[in-house]
């Protein structure tokens, strides 16, 4: 009997410790909600004017899988939030496009990336690989141009994928 009663404490024991933990961070996540709201916009727009510099974005309706929001910016291009799939979940990335068709800039929101390997897509010497471009794209290991990031091949052809998603948008909507 006393077996039980030791058992039965400990259980209550746990589930008060978890209720408690559980309720401390649902209660922080009700008062940070609003901010981290606001800071991701706010990374949005940067981000936004960091691939395509206009003074004014125009949402346009972005029906295909994985754009998640498209923009007409100053009638010049298009700015296209796409969300691809790569090693460590989803990559959030903005993609500039011209009325030429040619990427003016990639951006990458969030990610979900190795550090050290993946989440070195964010560099600059690797986004600027896309500026220019208006063909399919591909890594080089795929026959393409786009030089993978070393020991994140996945995560090099999400972006890669990403921004051929972008291009196929505005070439459909331009």
């Amino acid at each position: 009997m006393k077996d039980a009663k030791y058992i039965l404490r400990l259980t209550l024991t746990l589930f008060l410790i978890t209720a408690v933990v559980a309720g401390l961070l649902g209660l922080v996540n009700y008062l940070t909600e609003d901010r981290i709201d606001e800071l991701t916009r706010q990374k949005a727009e940067a981000a936004m004017q960091e691939v395509f510099p206009a003074g004014n974005y125009e949402e346009i309706p972005a029906g295909e899988d994985g754009i998640t929001a498209a923009y007409r910016a100053d009638d010049a291009g298009y700015v296209v939030r796409v969300s691809v799939n790569g090693f460590g979940g989803a990559i959030d990335m903005m993609v500039g496009v011209d009325n030429a068709g040619t990427v003016t800039g990639v951006s990458i929101i969030s990610h979900g990336e190795t550090a050290s390997l993946g989440a070195n897509c964010t560099r600059e010497d690797f986004r600027a690989q896309f500026v220019g471009t208006s063909d399919t794209l591909a890594v080089s290991k795929d026959g393409g141009s786009i030089d993978a990031l070393t020991g994140a091949t996945v995560t090099s052809r999400a972006v890669v994928s990403g921004v051929n998603l972008a291009l196929d948008f505005v070439k459909e909507v331009g």
